[in-house]
């Protein structure tokens, strides 16, 4: 009985010294009038795109725009490494990254939601 009744004093101390403070990394504010609202490290999350804009993703502007042979010059690809693509879209940087793997593993990940 000792035992028990010890146990149930000592039980919210046990819950209260689990209990962390979680901190929020994300912040709100207003953005682009398309955007979510959401941001995270100083960049505004997008919705989830569709199919319907692969052709954004395949724009000739785009490593003009995002600079994108900087991306694959700083992941500093050698032959024999194994690369992850998750979430490869239309292969826009897959197709970049292939060339650069002569042994290895590549692995595009494709993700398709049920309508």
């Amino acid at each position: 009985m000792n035992k028990f009744i010890l146990l149930l004093l000592l039980l919210p101390c046990v819950v209260i010294a689990q209990e962390t403070k979680e901190e929020d990394v994300y912040t709100y504010k207003k953005g682009d009038p398309n955007g979510t609202g959401k941001w995270y490290m100083g960049r505004e999350i997008a919705y989830v795109m569709g199919y319907q804009g692969m052709s954004w993703l395949d724009r000739p502007e785009r490593e003009k725009e995002e600079n994108t042979s900087k991306l694959l010059k700083n992941m500093n690809l050698k032959p024999g490494d194994t690369i992850a693509d998750i979430g490869a879209g239309s292969g826009y940087h897959v197709f970049k990254m292939a060339p650069n793997l002569t042994r290895g593993l590549f692995m595009p990940f494709i993700f398709r939601t049920k309508c």
